[in-house]
């Protein structure tokens, strides 16, 4: 049996659909009973420090966490709290309860731009200076930290940006402003992805042990294989071609505006787009490949 928390969440929702497709027995914890409702299922509320109401994980086979604060401008506490201290006791209770393989839902923002290896123990990165980030990247040694010693293997999953027809956080800001000024952004940076789908069948062969060992790899990288610059990202998302690039000096001005609107530093958001990020191959996987781009998604064809 798996346990999975986050389930009302944007990527948790998708893998309990992938989990029920696999006809997997399912425990989820979330903050939605509605996700409890599905056939086969138990639901545990989830509690506003992001962990289930649970004394023990008699009969889990493994856990995937999901659970936790994404993309949103929480206080530094907060981060703390939810996405660093909940998985921590977490995965306390489930190697206490024998359960034998943790999986933890990242972020490859843990990884610097400058990295040449997005799959390295994050106590060999510096920390992140964004606070959602840094959580991440701090969450992963205190899991390590934890497990260590424990008959509870802990596996690791670094989805890059999270696409999908339904979009979020940032892609949905860029979707909006597309659909006001249709223009791309200019040709520059480049960044990992992987659709919701994807990353939801990823996760899911991680459980079912299909990375190539009994308890998994200890850092998964969920990317789709492809580099997408910030002009390639705009075109994906708008489903159409936009015949003209706002310049960079003009992109880096509107930039600072958005810093400003939203509370960033200021650069902030040139810098995410600008950026070269790590770009590299699709996970190695036995039993899952990339089946969607950005491209394909949006339109609603699977690439062949």
């Amino acid at each position: 049996m798996f346990l999975l928390t986050g389930a009302s969440g944007y990527v948790g929702r998708a893998v309990q659909q992938m989990m029920a497709q696999r006809d997997h027995t399912l425990c989820v914890a979330g903050r939605s009973r509605q996700m409890g409702q599905r056939a086969g299922t138990v639901f545990y509320d989830i509690d506003q420090n992001g962990l289930p109401g649970l004394e023990s994980l008699a009969g889990v086979s493994c856990v995937i966490h999901c659970a936790g604060l994404a993309h949103r401008l929480a206080t530094p506490d907060r981060y703390q709290t939810v996405n660093v201290e909940a998985p921590a006791q977490l995965a306390a209770l489930a190697a206490a309860s024998g359960v034998r393989h943790f999986i933890f839902v990242s972020s490859l923002n843990v990884v610097p731009v400058d990295a040449s290896q997005p799959d390295l123990d994050a106590a060999g990165y510096d920390e992140p200076d964004e606070h959602y980030a840094a959580s991440k990247w701090l969450a992963e040694q205190r899991l390590q930290e934890t497990l260590a010693g424990t008959d509870c293997a802990l596996t690791i999953v670094r989805p890059g940006l999270v696409y999908d027809v339904e979009l979020v956080a940032n892609l949905a800001y860029l979707a909006r402003l597309v659909r006001w000024c249709p223009v791309s952004l200019p040709d520059v940076g480049c960044r990992k992805m992987i659709s919701r789908r994807d990353l939801a069948a990823l996760i899911a062969s991680c459980a079912e042990g299909g990375s190539g060992s009994p308890a998994g790899q200890p850092v998964v990288v969920g990317t789709d294989g492809q580099c997408y610059s910030a002009a390639r990202v705009t075109k994906g998302i708008s489903g159409r071609g936009l015949a003209f690039a706002i310049p960079g000096w003009m992109c880096r001005m509107t930039g600072r505006v958005i810093d400003l609107c939203r509370g960033l530093d200021a650069g902030a958001t040139w810098r995410a787009i600008s950026h070269h990020y790590w770009c590299g191959p699709a996970p190695a996987v036995r039993g899952w490949q990339a089946e969607l781009t950005l491209e394909s998604c949006r339109a609603g064809v699977t690439r062949r």
